[in-house]
């Protein structure tokens, strides 16, 4: 039975159905309790996220985006203090620990992703990406680093890599290590993950909740994933860099809240 049929047989039924539309229109998008990444990468954010549209063919909906949720981070090895100035430091190729037939693309393509995250953060002076490094072994490099100049080597491991794509769960394992390069020490070893879930459509009486996907999922969580190591050490290598970030975000979210006094 359409929304139209309903009015047409009992209209008495009109004024509540139009204050149901007029509460719905002026609702967000609503998100769990789960720490969520939206806001990590522009792709992310839907054209519609959280709004709402009617027509006669397709009725009322509510666009709704996709949340990653991502777990804590786990550190096996750490440091004791922290840097004085941002270091430089080379980057080689992710392991693959997952059977895969494409083993060798999936290592590439995930640690060119975060790589990528680890520029945008600007976590170190100089980062550079050693392509043609061997993955799995990461203090392999160790001598090649020391050769190009840098202070610590950076490498690691997929744990888990499952691209459900845009009508499936995608889920992203890593675990990343960080080595002092002049003494070859172990530094970091950082346990990070994270799933997108896929949820279909919901269907209601007088609306729709179209829940919109990412155009590339998997890579949209691999990125919200290592951008959160990313960020973890950047507080290791800049601090005070890292409190003037912090402060200014303060400063914004105090200025979003305040109200003028009225004169009059």
């Amino acid at each position: 039975m359409g929304i139209f049929t309903l009015f047409q047989r009992n209209n008495k039924f009109l004024p509540a159905c139009f204050l149901i539309l007029l509460c719905l229109c002026s609702c967000s998008t609503v998100t769990g309790t789960a720490r969520y990444a939206s806001d990590k990468t522009k792709e992310f954010v839907s054209p519609r996220g959280g709004r709402a549209d009617f027509d006669l063919q397709n009725g009322f909906r509510i666009y709704k985006q996709a949340g990653i949720y991502t777990g804590e981070i786990v550190t096996r090895v750490h440091p004791n203090k922290n840097l004085d100035k941002r270091p430089a430091a080379l980057f080689v190729p992710l392991g693959l620990v997952q059977n895969s037939r494409d083993h060798y693309a999936v290592s590439q393509g995930v640690s060119r992703l975060v790589y990528e995250s680890f520029l945008a953060e600007s976590t170190f002076s100089a980062l550079e990406y050693a392509d043609y490094g061997v993955p799995y072994h990461t203090e392999q490099m160790l001598p090649y680093a020391k050769e190009k100049g840098a202070d610590f080597l950076v490498g690691g491991l997929i744990n888990q890599y499952y691209d459900g794509g845009a009508a499936g769960d995608s889920r992203f394992a890593m675990q990343l290590f960080v080595y002092h390069v002049e003494t070859g020490n172990l530094i970091w070893s950082i346990h990070h993950s994270g799933v997108l879930p896929y949820k279909p459509d919901g269907e209601f009486a007088f609306f729709t909740v179209k829940n919109r996907m990412p155009v590339n999922p998997m890579s949209t969580l691999i990125s919200a994933v290592s951008g959160e190591i990313a960020l973890l050490l950047h507080y290791w290598t800049d601090p005070e860099a890292m409190k003037k970030r912090e402060m200014q975000e303060e400063l914004k979210n105090s200025y979003r809240g305040y109200t003028a006094p009225n004169a009059f």
